[in-house]
């Protein structure tokens, strides 16, 4: 039994020697000849004392941000990362110290040039792991350096991102890069090269010696150039300094989740609720006040008000993070146009309220439909435009939340079909105590609206059925509230991975 043991160790020994030795090869098709390819690399077993290999299985990177960890028994590109060389990696926070990135780069001085590496775990074939240096953390008038694997073939090229944001190769894709590795095995694309420390590109000066945000991507590639990265990229949080050593965390896009809170505790929550209470709600409370209004009125105040506020906010914060007007069109989403339109909407509603005419006046009818419409439009708009932020890469958020958005909808809409239905039956005739007015009565041009509400408030009663409408609203708030809290949760704990 002993011998048997002794030998299966052998032959486990010798496979894993076999196995080593033979790493460092690249797929190349049979029929490819290198001499036709001035930026072909050779690719034959290096010495090097940093080779990227992980045994994971193959799959498209868009299925997760996070990669399986390497195995601690192999050489890795993580070896020396804050001793000898800077790391960034994706999708941040804890995948350098777990070795776990779906990409890596990292960086170090040599001299008067500066060595990098770009590795990829699961990375299909026709595709590019590239990083970018920025002055700032927002694409647009940057250094990239690509890795691909395009056709059976590890390349490493030179590209540059201009301020429409689009990818376009150098004229010369090798000025100022010396390509020393290049390897595709098992789903690990991995290039090792240097940059000189100076490249002028354009009318632009890169020195690597001032620091600059770092760009990390990954896609699809062809022999064009690279494509949309869609959701596989980080940036990092600050400016680096390339003779760093340290792992330097990644930009965790406050300012977008700022923007999506606000929008959605403006729209699905306080918006809400505000247009319900001044619908259904004013012959509720009556004769209760606050600073001389009447209590449906100051809440309804306070809700617009809180929605008017965070949506102007949260329209700045987005201008601030994207430097100016997003470049996606608006055949593909139009969520951006809708929420300019949100804005101005919201925007002008509180100064339509200062300057409406009295409740007697013989044209506040018209006010009414003014006031109406401007606020039923931004807040239809508003919801419209949280459903389209499910669809941008920049927002990064899940399409299951999508469900959460649809059954938001449903109780709000329900909501008011309830209350509708129950202020007709409250004011129908047979009625055992027949409401004076209904909801939307003031729209038309006879004033029994606020003769309704006036003759009420002498008597300092509700109207019949306020007891239910206040049980249906507190229902109403606590459900809008659940999902509003889900859906900001969800933006909150994000990026979340690409769903295909």
């Amino acid at each position: 039994m002993s011998r048997q043991l002794i030998r299966l160790l052998s032959l486990l020994a010798i496979f894993q020697i076999h196995r080593c030795t033979g790493y460092g090869y690249t797929d190349i098709p049979k029929n490819y000849n290198p001499a036709g390819d001035p930026y072909y690399v050779d690719v034959r077993p290096s010495t090097a004392r940093t080779t990227p290999i992980a045994n994971t299985p193959q799959h498209s990177f868009t299925d997760s941000t996070r990669a399986d960890k390497v195995s601690s028994q192999v050489p890795s590109v993580y070896d020396g990362c804050g001793q000898i060389k800077g790391c960034f990696g994706l999708p941040g926070g804890v995948c350098i110290e777990e070795k776990s990135c779906s990409a890596l780069v990292t960086y170090a001085v040599n001299g008067q040039h500066y060595e990098f590496e770009l590795w990829a775990v699961n990375a299909p074939a026709d595709s590019f792991v590239a990083v970018g240096l920025s002055d700032d953390h927002i694409m647009g008038d940057d250094s990239v350096t690509e890795c691909t694997i395009v056709n059976g073939r590890v390349n490493a090229y030179m590209s540059h991102n201009d301020n429409s944001k689009t990818n376009v190769r150098l004229k010369d894709p090798r000025s100022g890069l010396n390509v020393t590795q290049a390897t595709y095995k098992d789903g690990n694309l991995y290039c090792r090269f240097q940059r000189q420390k100076q490249l002028a590109i354009g009318q632009k000066m890169f020195d690597l010696s001032q620091t600059y945000h770092l760009l990390l991507a990954r896609g699809p590639a062809s022999n064009e150039g690279i494509s949309y990265h869609e959701r596989q990229k980080t940036v990092s949080a600050r400016s680096v300094k390339l003779s760093e050593t340290a792992a330097v965390g990644a930009n965790k896009g406050t300012l977008v989740k700022l923007h999506g809170t606000f929008m959605v505790t403006a729209w699905m929550l306080a918006a809400s609720c505000g247009i319900l209470l001044a619908r259904y709600y004013k012959l509720t409370w009556v004769g209760q006040q606050f600073m001389g209004k009447d209590l449906w009125f100051v809440y309804h105040r306070i809700l617009l008000a809180i929605t008017w506020a965070l949506t102007v906010i949260a329209f700045i914060i987005i201008f601030v993070e994207l430097g100016g007007w997003t470049s996606i069109p608006v055949t593909s989403n139009p969520h951006a146009v809708i929420g300019v339109i949100t804005t101005v909407l919201a925007f002008i509603q509180p100064f339509m309220a200062y300057f409406r005419p009295h409740p007697e006046a013989p044209r506040r009818y018209i006010f009414n439909w003014a006031h109406w419409l401007v606020g039923k439009s931004a807040h239809t708009l508003g919801i419209v435009c949280i459903f389209l932020a499910v669809g941008l890469d920049k927002a990064a958020i899940p399409y299951w939340v999508t469900w959460l958005l649809v059954t938001y909808t449903v109780v709000h809409v329900l909501g008011h079909l309830i209350l509708t239905v129950a202020q007709y039956c409250h004011h129908a005739p047979w009625s055992q105590k027949p409401t004076p007015g209904m909801a939307m009565r003031d729209m038309l041009p006879p004033r029994e609206s606020y003769q309704d509400s006036a003759s009420l408030a002498t008597t300092k009663a509700d109207a019949y059925g306020s007891q239910f409408r206040r049980i249906v609203l507190f229902i109403y708030i606590l459900l809008v509230a659940v999902f509003s809290i889900a859906v900001i949760a969800t933006i909150a704990s994000g990026p979340w991975a690409k769903q295909t």
